[in-house]
């Protein structure tokens, strides 16, 4: 237990050198209401905000405040109509006729229209194959969308493409498959309305380079791409009457202990990337907001497909047996803090079940058993004379070095030996991706829907011949679920399929929610985050 005795050590060194108070945001000395304006530091430099591009939650956090969709989701993931009105779909679940609100507008004052929305879609489709992440949804589904994207087609050719303006407020999408969760697609950043005359197509250089119109609740009065993106409220908005803030400066600040020094400050309203120990730290208690759901999954990902460097670990059992040996309480316990949420199957919480439920209270799995997980091994051929030896792969995070050692740890108890190997952020999903490793940390963050993460580990979706798992059960039980149109029997299909890849073959061993933590300074009230960890400022009020 030494190595547990450490970390709790070095954690507790480590939140003493983080105390501080946080500054006052919003006082006046003349007794003048405060200008309500807030300063949000985000720990990426500005490399697109073109809707059809954004990947990382870094952009998402500034483009969630100033672009807007059909749909809408609140706190808990649940979708709310947006630029939306109402949405019918054919019995056979091929075709969608969205209507949207009348008398919608852009921040300069143009309407807002069907064929606003026509344009974003095919816009997206048309950035071809090398764009296949954003749009994978639309390629996947849209009917003549696979082929529109190959060829990387310009709008005006993409006429047999699903996607048609009907008149000014209502537009029509064919399918040429069912998608259970399409709707939910229009949530997102992908399918938002674009213009033609400033998002030019094949090109994102226009949204980082100067100001355009916006369609959200706030539009954007500036941006440098190194520095800051300066928003303003958008008075077009339909809803602009319940937008309560005038002003959001997003300032680019890559470290993250930066971002707590200027939070301490006073610099900063908004510290949108803190360590993770400031969610042990009690000084700042009182300023952290946390999403109330996090659609996020932290994980131990084995390699049993081709490139497997390890003939044990295609051995389901041997899988079993690591999954057993983790000890979830401990392990949250050393890690610290409210942050870190155990999550006991594959999906997050933050998915819809059924009859209102979230997907992950319906099962659990993973229980830990250390003597069955010895068991297991022995039965396996291991034992104190005869260890079974393999590597962890990590990216170089603090965190993701005290998970490792106490994966280390725990698995020593069950004959085997782990080499821990750190490698930097920017190429680790490089190793994955190419099936070069044996065990590694994953984390998956997507919320449009439960099908999305095990669609992730499909034959056809990894990387052909690199794939971490090849198993043509698994890739049809992921093509059924495609076909199901019924709610209930979907979820009922999800589940069918998280305890084929979970309980029975332990592709994966699911450890915790690495939840999103925040700092903001008293007498900012009214900031809550997505479920994608996205703060939504606009209806923030400075006190």
């Amino acid at each position: 237990m030494k190595k547990f005795a450490s970390l709790l050590l070095a954690f507790a060194m480590t939140v003493g050198m983080l105390t501080g108070c946080g500054g006052d945001s919003g006082t006046s000395s003349t007794g003048e209401a405060p200008a309500q304006e807030v300063t949000v530091a985000i720990s990426s430099t500005f490399a697109t905000l073109d809707p059809a591009l954004i990947s990382t939650t870094h952009m998402a956090h500034v483009y969630g405040n100033m672009g807007s969709n059909f749909y809408r989701t609140d706190a808990n993931g649940v979708l709310q109509y947006d630029l939306g009105e109402s949405m019918e779909k054919s019995e056979d679940g091929l075709t969608y006729t969205f209507t949207i609100k009348e008398g919608l507008k852009w921040s300069d004052g143009e309407p807002l229209t069907a064929e606003h929305f026509v344009y974003g879609i095919k816009r997206a489709i048309g950035y071809g194959p090398d764009n296949a992440y954003t749009k994978k949804n639309l390629v996947n589904f849209i009917a003549g969308a696979e082929e529109a994207a190959n060829a990387a087609m310009d709008v005006a050719d993409m006429t047999n493409v699903g996607v048609t303006a009907l008149d000014d407020t209502t537009f029509q999408v064919t399918l040429s498959t069912p998608c259970p969760y399409f709707e939910r697609i229009f949530s997102g950043n992908v399918t938002s309305p674009m213009r033609p005359d400033f998002a030019l197509e094949h090109d994102s250089s226009w949204s980082v380079n100067g100001t355009y119109p916006s369609s959200g609740p706030m539009a954007l009065e500036s941006i440098s791409p190194e520095e800051e993106a300066v928003l303003v409220k958008n008075e077009n908005y339909w809803d602009a009457e319940n937008v309560t803030l005038e002003k959001a400066t997003f300032v680019v600040m890559t470290d993250s202990t930066a971002q707590v020094n200027a939070f301490r400050t006073g610099d900063i309203d908004i510290a949108m990337s803190v360590p993770s120990e400031v969610a042990t730290n009690a000084e700042y208690e009182s300023n952290i907001v946390m999403p109330e759901k996090y659609v996020s999954n932290y994980f131990v990902l084995i390699n049993s497909g081709p490139k497997a460097q390890v003939e044990a670990l295609k051995d389901e059992n041997v899988r079993k047996a690591l999954a057993l040996a983790i000890d979830k309480d401990t392990m949250l316990n050393i890690l610290g803090g409210k942050a870190n949420v155990r999550l006991d199957g594959y999906i997050p919480y933050g998915f819809e079940g059924v009859d209102g439920n979230d997907f992950r209270d319906e099962k659990s799995y993973g229980e830990f058993n250390l003597e069955e997980a010895k068991s297991l091994m022995e039965a396996a051929g291991y034992n104190e004379n005869n260890h079974l030896k393999f590597e962890y792969l990590y990216s170089n995070s603090q965190f993701h070095a005290d998970v490792a050692q106490i994966l280390q740890q725990m698995w020593s108890q069950i004959y085997v030996d782990v080499e821990l190997k750190s490698i930097e952020m920017g190429v680790f999903y490089d190793y994955i991706d190419n099936g070069d490793f044996t065990t590694c940390r994953y984390a998956n963050n997507d919320s449009t829907d439960p099908l999305s993460y095990f669609q992730l580990f499909t034959t056809d979706s990894q990387i052909d011949g690199c794939q971490a798992i090849t198993d043509p059960v698994l890739d049809q039980m992921v093509e059924e679920a495609y076909q199901i149109i019924d709610h209930d029997e979907y979820i009922a299909k999800l589940h069918e399929i998280e305890d084929y890849f979970v309980e029975e073959k332990q592709y994966v061993i699911p450890l915790l929610t690495q939840n999103s933590v925040v700092l903001v300074q008293d007498g900012i009230e009214g900031l809550w985050l997505t479920v994608g960890g996205s703060p939504i400022v606009y209806n923030i009020s400075v006190k």
